[in-house]
């Protein structure tokens, strides 16, 4: 089909300014980009683009309102502009901000998580919310997913389903990243005993987990030929040893579990917290996993419930329960938030109430049991701005207020950012 003359026109102009007119770079969205704004007032998208650069452009993607761009030409540099510490990082999809430097980093997602719950939220915020660094910006992650080809092993490339291989990857954990290599030895292995690529294989997943960030830590790997249950790791948080699957969630970012769950407890129990002699508040968590906020809770003196659709996180649950002697504390339920009928009816005199969904958020059923059943006090976990600025919009016009919002960076490098927010009754 022939192109529309005039749009070819429009998109021909739009090459020309862009080629011509200089873009001040002024922020950085929650994809990643760099945003600017063209002559015509629209906002323009600039992958691997920093705040305070001046660029030359070539559009990539033109929409009414936007432009997607691609640096032409780098006029004049942004002072938080760094040298990216991986040789992959211009192609691969795994990181998109190595190239600016740390501070910047955490002030753009402080910022992100801001203008999502004014935009979307309608809650204005007085100052940016604080945010918990990771002590370190490399060396961090003690989970990943790589994909394997008959091209390489390694991450989905920027913007494509296709893989760019790897060899090393610097924000793993020492245990992961060998991992890494002693899969890409075992890939080559393979090659070379089937005549270096005579058979096509389908693209295949695997997954490891390491149970810490230190050098003598372990790390498991499983992938689609991994017989029987995939295999474990134990990770130490908080003063507890808690089995963790290797298919199961888990909090990635190994510098900061310990504090993740100080930040939870303290927000869920407050003062009330540590003595079981006098108090044991009651709570329900749903999308526990393997209890890794469930046990810290349990330990501290609460008493809930605790709801779970997967089955090896559960196993793994159950298992973590009984070692620490907790399980008379917590009933375990097995199901999905929200297909379950009985949320209201569980959250109903509960002291609180601990969430920590998937990127999509809470779903309506879930919202609406937490509105419904006047429960006082909500401990929300969430890794992703703009859902959760959905879900506070609903449950502050029905009756709570944000109380307290803290981040924590568990992915430096990237523009993921966790945000735990605490919402009582007004």
């Amino acid at each position: 089909m022939n192109q529309d003359p005039a749009a070819k026109d429009s998109h021909a102009g739009v090459e020309a300014s862009l080629a011509k007119d200089e873009v001040e770079i002024v922020s950085l969205s929650s994809e990643g980009d760099g945003v600017g704004r063209l002559a015509d007032g629209r906002v323009v998208f600039v992958r691997g683009s920093a705040p305070g650069d001046r660029v030359l452009l070539t559009a990539v993607e033109e929409g009414k309102r936007f432009v997607r761009a691609a640096v032409r030409e780098r006029v004049r540099s942004s002072g938080d502009r760094v040298e990216a510490r991986c040789s992959h990082f211009e192609a691969c999809g795994g990181c998109q901000w190595q190239h600016i430097a740390y501070p910047a980093q955490l002030e753009a997602k402080q910022t992100i998580v801001r203008d999502a719950l004014e935009r979307i939220g309608r809650i204005a915020l007085t100052e940016l919310p604080e945010i918990t660094p990771s002590s370190e910006p490399y060396a961090y992650r003690a989970r990943a997913r790589w994909v394997e080809t008959e091209g390489g092993l390694g991450y989905r490339a920027r913007g494509s389903r296709d893989v760019q291989s790897v060899d090393a990857c610097p924000v793993l954990v020492p245990a992961a990243e060998q991992a890494l290599k002693s899969r890409s030895a075992a890939r080559a292995a393979e090659a070379e005993a089937r005549g270096d690529g005579v058979r096509r294989r389908r693209s295949r997943e695997w997954i490891t987990t390491a149970s810490g960030a230190s050098i003598d830590d372990q790390a498991v790997i499983s992938g689609p030929r991994t017989r029987g249950a995939p295999p474990s790791v134990e990770i130490e948080v908080a003063g507890l040893r808690l089995r963790v699957g290797n298919t199961s969630f888990v909090q990635a970012n190994a510098l900061l579990w310990d504090p993740l769950i100080e930040a939870v407890c303290e927000a869920a129990l407050g003062s009330r917290g540590g003595d079981t002699a006098s108090a044991s508040p009651s709570f329900a968590e749903l999308y526990c996993g393997i209890g890794f906020f469930t046990l810290p809770l349990v330990a501290a003196g609460a008493r809930g419930v605790a709801l779970e659709s997967d089955r090896a996180a559960l196993s793994h649950l159950a298992f973590n329960l009984r070692r620490a002697g907790l399980a008379d504390r917590v009933e375990v339920l097995r199901g999905r938030a929200e297909e379950r009928g009985d949320l209201a009816h569980r959250f109903a005199g509960v002291d609180f109430v601990l969430v920590d969904p998937p990127r999509t958020g809470l779903a309506a059923p879930v919202r609406r049991a937490l509105i419904e059943s006047g429960v006082e006090r909500i401990v929300y976990l969430s890794c992703d701005p703009g859902t959760l600025a959905r879900d506070l919009a609903e449950l502050t016009a029905a009756g709570h207020r944000l109380v307290s919002l803290r981040l924590f960076d568990l992915f430096p490098q990237t523009s993921h950012v966790e945000s735990l927010v605490v919402l009582e009754k007004r």
